[in-house]
């Protein structure tokens, strides 16, 4: 079984900022920056992505894999050592505009759905990763997978299908 990562819950609602990873120290010399960010986007190419570091926007101009779960980004307009080194360990935010870009399975992120409620009863405390599945707690006690047997999403709403599971 692999490494079981739990997600710290980011208190943010919809229409907001979510956290996407972290910055590390500078990679080289030409602006690159190591960054560790949520499982679920490892599998996505961030490449003129639009994030947000310290209230400001900016732009991921390059994003490549950097041997074994590291990845390295490089923003618009930073390209030396001396630019970038402001960055290192702050949190890089994507917003809420950007769920229709991260579909897997027909589901988006679920960090964009902590503390949301669902089916105007059950309220998604957190989710973690068992392996290469995604688990919701739901309720605070409830877990239940993440994946299209048990939920849905349609007009930009995020449903629970299967009701018999939660009494």
């Amino acid at each position: 079984m692999k490494k079981v990562l739990i997600h710290q819950s980011n208190l943010l609602t919809k229409n907001t900022n979510f956290i996407l990873g972290v910055l590390g120290k500078p990679h080289g010399l030409n602006g690159y920056m190591y960054l560790n960010h949520d499982v679920y986007f490892r599998k996505y190419d961030l490449t003129d992505l639009e994030v947000i570091i310290n209230d400001s926007e900016y732009i991921m101009q390059s994003f490549k894999p950097h041997l074994k779960d590291r990845y390295l980004v490089q923003f618009k307009g930073f390209e030396s050592i001396n630019d970038i080194e402001k960055f290192r360990n702050k949190n890089v935010y994507i917003t809420s505009s950007e769920i229709s870009r991260f579909m897997n399975d027909d589901l988006p992120w679920p960090g964009f759905f902590i503390k949301d409620t669902l089916n105007s009863k059950y309220r998604i405390d957190n989710y973690f990763y068992a392996d290469d599945l995604i688990f919701l707690t739901i309720n605070d006690d409830i877990v239940i997978p993440y994946n299209r047997e048990f939920f849905k999403y349609e007009d930009r709403t995020l449903q629970l299908t299967k009701f018999d599971l939660i009494k």
